[in-house]
């Protein structure tokens, strides 16, 4: 690990000047290493922010600095983002915040022992993990409201302006088409009803840190906002599984019995969330500086997925049982 006053890169130079910061921190002898990698394909892991490993001395290290890249500042509110994983750690969701700049768009949070690892999708499978994590969202459902409520369908009016200033008129040839669907979906979701309750609002199994006993813990709260309970678990488990009746027992654990309409709607928010990642990813692909990201790939997965799904012969029997 680095001392401070060995920085030799402008993300060096940004984590020191982001350490020594920190009041706890101002005359302590602090090392850094750098985190976990950023990728985009085959898994979405650690793309919204530069992050490094932060020790004392020669102790172990035990906290975790976020470093938000500047392409995501449209994005991600870090001010909400810190907020939200403040709730949740009150809870046990997940590791507290001890400190966070939205000048230097910084946060420094504590860092899980090393022998926690990331899930992966065939963990998510796992029946012990698949519940903890659903427990851990529903436990997060159950608390006080946050800061901010939004829907799927508001996040993909967000990139859609960005795409549109950006100058990119469509992210596929049939972009237009996947639009007027996910349209369909929105006004179908409005005329029944939901609930708006806090969330995650993250599907990505690389935001799940799972214990060497199995025990949970849900990290990065830059999605977190009141959202509908069944966006946050159809996005989960359009993450981990392919086909209907693998989904029918996680929605029993959620809800205590699988209703054919919770599933189709969970299916239908996926729909959209996917068509928003997808629309994200091209964007990125357009104006960010960081080209060893695979942003295309990323979205054209995603768009692939979404557009699989809108040819499905049930996706207008779902549009009409909510």
């Amino acid at each position: 690990m680095k001392a401070l006053g060995q920085a030799s890169t402008v993300d060096e130079k940004a984590a020191e000047a982001a350490i020594r910061a920190v009041p706890d921190w101002a005359n302590a002898d602090m090392r850094y290493a750098p985190g976990i990698a950023g990728v985009a394909s085959p898994t979405h892991r650690a793309v919204d922010s530069q992050n490094w490993f932060v020790a004392r001395g020669d102790a172990p290290a035990a906290y975790f600095l976020k470093i938000l890249h500047t392409d995501q500042s449209d994005f991600v509110d870090l001010e909400r983002s810190v907020s939200a994983a403040r709730q949740a750690s009150t809870l046990g969701l997940t590791p507290a915040p001890l400190w966070h700049s939205p000048e230097m768009s910084a946060v420094v949070f504590d860092r899980l022992p090393e022998t926690w690892h990331t899930a992966r999708m065939d963990d998510l499978r796992k029946r012990n993990v698949l519940e903890s994590v659903i427990a851990a969202k529903s436990t997060l459902h159950g608390s006080r409201p946050l800061g901010e409520t939004w829907t799927v369908f508001d996040r993909i009016r967000v990139v859609e302006k960005a795409l549109r200033d950006a100058g990119i008129a469509e992210v596929a040839a049939d972009g237009w088409w996947m639009r007027e669907c996910v349209g369909d979906i929105e006004a179908a979701i409005i005329a029944t009803g939901f609930d708006e309750k806090p969330a995650h609002a993250d599907g990505l199994a690389s935001n799940i840190m799972i214990a060497p006993d199995g025990r949970v813990q849900l990290v990065d709260f830059d999605e977190a906002r009141n959202v509908d309970p069944f966006y946050d678990i159809g996005i989960l488990l359009n993450e981990a599984f392919q086909f209907d009746d693998e989904m029918q027992p996680a929605l029993e654990i959620f809800e205590g019995q699988f209703r054919q309409t919770s599933l189709n709607r969970c299916r239908l928010y996926a729909i959209a969330d996917d068509l928003f990642w997808g629309m994200w990813g091209m964007l990125m692909d357009r104006v960010s500086p960081r080209g060893g990201i695979e942003f295309l790939k990323y979205a054209q997965w995603r768009l692939l997925r979404c557009r699989m799904a809108l040819r499905n012969p049930s996706f207008e029997f779902m549009l009409r049982t909510l």
